[in-house]
């Protein structure tokens, strides 16, 4: 996809209690398990340090969970509504991750006042060198989580996409199956002249090729292949009457035969499965939506 389109697209990815909860524990759990296995930006110094007891340890891994859960609920559940982020594109949540990462900082800045970091050397937390540095490291380790609860949302969309597809598929199947059993497709070349007569049901996909469209349809149980000279959007109209639709600028495919939709290293295709082969037919998102469309 294209960054400038993925940009302009609304951030819909941190929409509901549910999901901002998995983000805000997510990222909690994130923060704790990251400094206790690497104890990056001096901890790991601090806990060999015969001056900070375990109490003291105890506390600071306390006050750091605290302030994120603290913080991250502010920023998902009060202040997002309050400025006017809740409905923003992708590219404007952008700045709100700064935002949130400057809130984290002010409230563990706040908190040293009661629990110090691990050192006990609350005069140098003074500074605003410190904090900018700080606020660069929380920065940092919110990206992580905040990437993986994107992608979460993301697979479990396109997971409960393609299950209502597959759904909404078998009642478009027996639909039109109970209505038009076996009826002719008539494959028109460039003049209209009837070059191939299929069943619809026999018919799988056509495939765009210059001048010409390749046509793969079933006879006897065995995937065959027919060129024709045509193009492919010309087929398109000419099928109109059928359950075929354009998915691909390159494919048009019968819905009939389609039996799932899947996704392969980044991209989607709907799978026909036949005696002896099986066949994945690429989609894109516009052509997806258009198909839905037709399902609905």
């Amino acid at each position: 996809m294209n960054i400038g389109i993925f940009l302009k697209q609304p951030f819909d990815y941190l929409d509901t209690p549910q999901i901002k909860w998995f983000y805000i524990l997510g990222s909690t759990t994130f923060a704790i398990v990251f400094l206790l296995l690497f104890q990056p930006y001096g901890i790991s110094k601090e806990m060999i340090n015969p001056m900070n007891s375990s109490l003291n340890k105890f506390l600071f891994f306390a006050s750091v969970a605290f302030s994120t859960i603290l913080g991250l609920s502010l920023s998902q559940f009060f202040l997002r509504q309050l400025f006017d982020f809740e409905f923003v594109n992708n590219k404007k949540y952008m700045y709100w991750i700064v935002i949130e990462a400057l809130v984290l900082t002010l409230i563990n800045f706040g908190i040293s006042f009661i629990v110090p970091d691990l050192g006990n050397n609350f005069e140098k937390e003074l500074h605003l060198t410190f904090q900018l540095k700080m606020f660069v490291k929380i920065f940092l380790v919110l990206l992580f989580p905040f990437v993986g609860t994107v992608l979460y949302v993301s697979i479990k969309k396109l997971s409960n996409e393609i299950q209502e597809l597959d759904v909404q598929l078998k009642q478009y199947k027996s639909v039109y199956k109970s209505s038009n059993h076996e009826q002719v497709l008539n494959i028109l070349d460039e003049n209209e002249n009837v070059d191939l007569k299929i069943s619809i049901n026999n018919f799988l996909y056509a495939e765009s090729s210059n001048q010409y469209i390749l046509v793969h349809y079933l006879k006897q149980g065995e995937v065959r292949r027919h060129i024709v000279r045509n193009r492919l959007k010309k087929f398109v109209i000419q099928s109109n009457d059928f359950p075929i639709m354009q998915c691909h600028r390159s494919y048009a495919i019968n819905l009939l035969n389609v039996d799932y939709l899947t996704k392969k290293n980044g991209k989607e295709y709907l799978v026909i499965k036949t005696q002896n082969s099986t066949q994945h037919i690429p989609v894109s998102n516009s052509f997806l939506e258009k198909i839905q469309q037709a399902f609905s």
